[in-house]
């Protein structure tokens, strides 16, 4: 379906001029559909993202994968030779030269392993340690679960345990990791039995039930520069709020965990989740050192940026601009994922639908598409981008911002920024009646307690009149916004694909219509 639809497309775009607006418009609406919708989603928001964090290896690879659907869409580079527009924030990142690991084994050759691959350091937790190597299960003493594992002599010993908890369907809350599974509470009780140092190894989440290919593929090892928190609990986030004097800590693969201690530590680890029984070795003779060490300093993420030219030459030089964030918030202490399939894997999905119909069907003026990164983190990636556009802000006519559009009553959408901007109801009212969407209620001028928490206020800021798609009123209506259960089962698809018509529609008028928007109200 997906080949065809951009064969489709390509033929249009190089079929005669003799195709008329309306014909080439309706053909464009066409082509957004529920089963892309879910492909794009099941991509995004796979395990193998670990939520999107800006920065990480996860969002690094979804930047990848709307990178491509863009040049499968024909879309054009905004600006040299990639869709990817860079910026940066300040974050702790690891000091190459100041992390190693290495273990001594007598009567073999010492092994050096290598950062990156084998193994990353964690921030905040600097610092260097040799000893003998210690294994601790998952270095949790819990009274409630009546379960010790970190316990003995243990004074200078490098120990090394496991990510999470046991995998019981009964014990630690079940599915759900509890409380023992927090990183800070297990530094905490190594720091106490005077631990030299300590190696994390790495376990990969289960895969979500009826998971499809995309979602089974395991994440691969990456240092993490922040830590997710939920809107349901108050957990210690920040660097400064970390435990103090914890001992030099590194993360590895499983893989390498296993050739340190010299003994399969997956299997051990299952072995731990069917019989909730402490996990503990004392090899004999494996020494142990490891450095690390981050610092903070400015650290690159990219928005993803794609233009698309209008066919009418004395309007394509203006630009309506369609966005949303792909970012998400990533991992948190329990290594819980926060999978951001409705924030904002939805909108994303829906802003390359629109990169592929309007591929088909090109409007007069010109259509920039952005895909923002860190706007979790304060809106940084629509800021960057509007600080040093791609293109001049006087030529931006309007913007419209996707964010969240999966959940929800299924006929309704919200749509905030007619108070800031009321002429643009008119655009909206028209859009509602240009093709049929399957939209039933559209909710304006509510909701105004959110219109500063999204990509489209940058745009506001610089005087751009702008339309914010939302998936319905108020925000608390949807129990799994900013929790690990935002995940695509989760979605309603079908709803998504229709408010993304809505979208095609008004972005359409937008960069049809002779006259543009005035701009917003202070």
């Amino acid at each position: 379906m997906e080949s065809l639809r951009i064969l489709l497309a390509v033929l249009l775009v190089q079929a005669p001029a003799t195709v008329s607006p309306e014909a080439a418009r309706a053909t464009g609406f066409a082509t957004i559909t529920e089963e892309d919708v879910g492909l794009h989603l099941r991509n995004l928001a796979a395990m193998a993202h670990e939520g999107r964090d800006s920065p990480s290896a996860g969002l690094t690879r979804a930047a990848r994968y709307i990178s491509e659907r863009f040049g499968e869409a024909g879309c054009e580079f905004a600006s040299g030779e990639s869709f990817l527009w860079p910026f940066s924030r300040s974050l702790p990142a690891p000091v190459a030269a100041e992390c190693a690991l290495s273990l001594a084994v007598e009567g073999a050759e010492p092994r050096t392993f290598e950062l990156g691959r084998d193994f990353v350091p964690l921030a905040g937790c600097g610092g260097t340690a040799e000893g003998e190597l210690v294994f601790l299960g998952f270095g949790i003493n819990s009274k409630r679960e009546h379960f010790t594992e970190v316990d003995g002599r243990l004074s200078g010993k490098i120990a090394l345990i496991l990510w999470g908890e046991p995998r019981h369907a009964k014990r630690f809350d079940g599915p759900e990791e509890s409380p023992d599974a927090s990183l800070w509470a297990k530094l905490e009780t190594l720091r106490e039995a005077k631990l030299a140092g300590v190696i994390l190894a790495r376990r990969p989440p289960d895969p979500p039930k009826k998971a499809s290919s995309e979602e089974r593929e395991l994440p691969e090892l990456s240092f993490r520069h922040t830590w997710a928190t939920w809107t349901v609990e108050r957990m210690r986030t920040s660097l400064d709020d970390l435990p103090r004097d914890t001992p030099p800590t590194i993360e590895v693969t499983l893989e390498c965990a296993s050739e340190l201690l010299g003994e399969d530590v997956a299997a051990l680890a299952e072995r731990g989740d069917r019989t909730v029984r402490p996990l503990r070795r004392d090899p004999r003779g494996r020494v142990v050192r490891l450095a690390s060490r981050t610092e903070t300093r400015e650290v690159p993420i990219d928005n993803v940026v794609a233009l698309l030219r209008g066919s009418d030459p004395e309007l394509a030089g203006e630009f309506v601009v369609i966005g949303a964030h792909y970012d998400h918030v990533g991992v948190d202490e329990r290594g819980r994922i926060g999978y951001g399939a409705d924030d904002n894997a939805s909108g994303t999905a829906a802003l390359i639908e629109l990169a592929q119909a309007f591929s088909a069907a090109r409007p007069r003026r010109s259509l920039l598409l952005a895909a923002f990164a860190a706007e979790e983190d304060g809106l940084l990636g629509s800021d960057a981008l509007c600080k040093t556009p791609p293109v001049p802000l006087d030529s931006m006519v309007a913007m419209i911002n996707m964010d969240m559009l999966g959940r929800g009553d299924a006929g309704e959408v919200a749509v905030i920024g007619i108070v800031q901007n009321p002429q643009l109801e008119k655009i909206l009212d028209r859009g509602k009646r240009l093709a049929r969407t399957g939209v039933k209620r559209v909710v304006v001028r509510q909701g105004e307690e959110l219109f500063q928490r999204s990509d489209h206020y940058s745009f506001h800021q610089v005087g751009v009149p702008v339309l914010f798609f939302f998936e319905g009123l108020p925000i608390e209506k949807n129990p799994d916004y900013h929790t690990w259960r935002d995940t695509i089962e989760r979605l309603d698809t079908d709803k998504i694909t229709r408010t993304t018509r809505l979208v095609f529609n008004c972005a359409w008028l937008l960069a049809s219509d002779d006259e543009r928007p005035p701009a917003p109200r202070e």
